[in-house]
């Protein structure tokens, strides 16, 4: 009699313990970084670069291959947008590796910027600092980039 009332105790523990880690929001960076750029690949579709600049702490610092560092959320907003905004209109981010230490991630990826009509106008890679927030969400607080295909200046 003892051993099926261990098992449904034991039963009934694996299932409120699967229940708690089920309803836990997913804190961890690749998924905090993927909805960053979601937000900012929408924010270039539509020219809004305060959306962008939304993925960004206060204090982060943007390092591009030509020019000087930009400092602060609106600089690194307008800097993206005005990277594709002459020849393109869709930004695709793809994250290629994260590794994460607590409320730190430290991430590399590839970035292409692509006209209406799918002809790629810009591309390049990078390596971002990114932070976790007190609300659990995760911003880029430091980034340096490389272009493979700069973008065409009118």
């Amino acid at each position: 009699m003892r051993l099926p009332q261990q098992r449904f105790r034991c039963t009934v523990a694996i299932l409120l313990l699967a229940t708690a880690c089920a309803s836990r929001p997913d804190h961890s960076a690749r998924h905090g970084i993927e909805a960053a750029y979601r937000t900012m690949e929408a924010g270039f579709q539509q020219g809004k670069p305060e959306l962008i600049a939304a993925s960004y702490t206060d204090d982060a610092e943007w390092y591009p291959p030509d020019g000087p560092v930009l400092k602060g959320p609106p600089a690194i907003g307008r800097a993206w947008k005005d990277n594709g905004a002459a020849t393109g209109d869709r930004l695709r981010m793809d994250v290629a590796e994260v590794s994460q230490d607590g409320g730190r991630a430290d991430e590399i990826g590839r970035f292409t910027i692509s006209a209406s009509d799918g002809s790629v106008v810009a591309a390049g890679k990078y390596l971002v600092i990114w932070v976790r927030q007190p609300d659990g969400s995760w911003k880029a607080r430091r980034g340096m980039y490389n272009w493979d295909i700069p973008p065409r200046r009118p």
